[in-house]
């Protein structure tokens, strides 16, 4: 038998974002604990952050990938992307 690991993903927008403060780390752990990502057997997804709506915050996003347009607007609010 042959097995493939399925890749569990998840895409956010910016506007899904709005519960956290100035200072907050955007994770795939702390959307999960947030309930804005749901897990799949304890494994967290794949986070992809898509620049649909606006961001004020300056938060610091961990262990996601980014889309161009989520970067400027993640970059001009004076967060980081790790």
């Amino acid at each position: 038998l042959e097995f493939r690991r399925v890749l569990f993903r998840s895409a956010i927008n910016l506007t899904a974002l709005r519960g956290f403060s100035a200072g907050d780390t955007v994770s795939p752990e702390t959307l999960a604990q947030k309930g804005i990502v749901k897990t799949l057997g304890g494994a967290l997804p794949k986070v992809k952050i898509l620049s649909n709506g606006e961001l004020s915050a300056k938060l610091s996003f961990v262990g996601c990938t980014v889309s161009e347009g989520a970067r400027k607007k993640i970059e001009g609010a004076g967060g980081t992307i790790k």
